[in-house]
């Protein structure tokens, strides 16, 4: 198990070099850059020259990758081009708010989500599995700042019920974190539902039942106990998605998270801002991925033994 966990933090050496590349060059390619913000209609050629010369804009991309790079690997991320401010203390300042915005959504998500999927699949093909489907087939259709959209059509300007956006308090949190659940509750519910068909009808269910075993603790624990392994494989890849990408709903609500901090920094053509938060977000979502890879032996004895068993061979090779 340690050796598959080292295994997986040395390959973020090539996913920071690939996406690092990548948004360096995409920014590197768009129109403008982060002299536009700075020179005005009385700036003199020299002094153009001189702002050039500044951040390197006057020579080729590959010298300012490179140049980045060697500082990356130094531990430097570099200072933002705009404010001046070093970049893992932007991002760590924002970082807190997207935890808690992601926090809220598992909860929200994963606390309706699981019991609508086993509803849906106990009672299959009658009018409860019809409107969680539907309900869940709307929640997977409907983009993210649509439906932050309506929720702030409805609760802010009809209703003024929350604030529009901002960080002002747990009323500005409700809006933000309810948008993000429900995107993740469509799809483990999904999953949830298709999960347990595959168990419900099994013969160690019937057995079960047999012995006598009340039907909640055979819905709880034999059947639920193995439909884990595809339901928490869904909310990872969720999840992990949702601090990645949360860029979408920051910015509908004005949220100050990471991912509002990067399309900030594009659009102001800050390259070192945006290509350190591309950089840290990536080796979150690794990370994230890896316990989830984790939690399969946690969740699951028939995982869990086959590390085991890998290491008794290879004691057993070895004496």
């Amino acid at each position: 198990m340690l050796r598959y966990v080292l295994r997986r933090i040395l390959w973020l050496i090539p996913v920071i070099i690939c996406v690092s590349f990548i948004i360096y060059t995409l920014l590197s390619l768009a129109p403008g850059t982060i002299v536009d913000k700075m020179i005005t209609d009385s700036t003199t050629q020299a002094e153009l020259q001189e702002i050039m010369a500044k951040y390197d804009l006057d020579k080729p991309m590959v010298y300012r990758y490179a140049k980045y790079m060697w500082g990356l690997l130094q531990g430097d991320l570099g200072t933002s081009q705009i404010t001046g401010s070093s970049v893992w203390q932007s991002f760590i300042a924002r970082l807190p708010n997207t935890l808690w915005l992601a926090l809220a959504s598992l909860v929200i998500g994963v606390g309706l989500s699981l019991p609508l999927g086993i509803l849906a699949a106990k009672y299959s093909s009658t009018i409860w599995d019809n409107l969680t489907t539907g309900f869940t087939l709307i929640g997977m259709s409907m983009p993210s700042f649509w439906l932050g959209l309506l929720l702030l059509r409805w609760f802010s300007l009809d209703f003024k019920i929350f604030p529009a956006g901002g960080n002002a308090g747990l009323k500005s949190f409700v809006l933000p974190a309810i948008t993000s659940g429900l995107m993740l509750m469509a799809m483990v519910t999904r999953q949830t539902r298709s999960a347990m068909l595959e168990v419900l009808h099994s013969d160690y269910l019937r057995t079960a039942r047999a012995k006598g075993v009340p039907e909640k603790s055979v819905i709880r624990v034999h059947a639920l106990g193995n439909a884990w392994i595809p339901i928490i494989t869904t909310i990872g890849n969720v999840l992990s998605r949702t601090l990645a990408g949360q860029a979408i709903v920051e910015s509908v609500f004005s949220w100050p998270g990471i991912g509002r901090l990067t399309i900030e920094a594009v659009e102001q053509r800050d390259v070192t801002l945006a290509c350190g938060c591309v950089i840290l977000t990536s080796i979150i979502y690794v990370l994230l991925l890896l316990l989830v890879d984790i939690m399969y032996a946690v969740v699951d004895p028939r995982i869990r033994a086959q590390y085991q068993g890998t290491k008794k061979s290879k004691k057993a090779v070895m004496a």
